[in-house]
């Protein structure tokens, strides 16, 4: 299977009108709460096109490397402060699952080479 460009279209269209709703919700309410919700938000969308454009067999291999990034920062924090704590880590974390799954939808877009298992 190559890649499916119809497909990319409807997902960058999809990432479009996210990106307007979320800087239309961010300018009626700039509040901190606002931003952590739409983060979230971002992050799932990211995820289930990933799926989409994945498969559930190629899917597993970033949800474990996404699982690695959450061990990390929890080691990162306990060596730094001695303790771990909630309140610092889930912003550092979304932060980075953000990043993250931005990758791997981007990555997830041209793998349609996968093999099929």
């Amino acid at each position: 299977m190559l890649v499916d460009y119809h497909r990319i279209i409807m997902q960058l269209v999809i990432v479009l009108l996210l990106w307007a709703l979320t800087r239309l919700v961010r300018r009626i309410n700039p509040g901190a709460r606002v931003r952590r919700v739409c983060r979230y938000i971002w992050v799932f969308v990211f995820w289930i096109m990933s799926f989409i454009n994945l498969g559930m067999y190629w899917a597993a291999y970033p949800i474990a490397l996404w699982m690695v990034l959450a061990l990390g920062l929890i080691f990162i924090q306990l060596i730094h402060n001695h303790e771990f704590i909630y309140r610092r880590y889930w912003p550092v974390f979304w932060n980075w699952s953000l990043l993250y799954a931005g990758i791997v939808f981007i990555a997830s877009l041209f793998s349609g080479n996968l093999p099929l298992v």
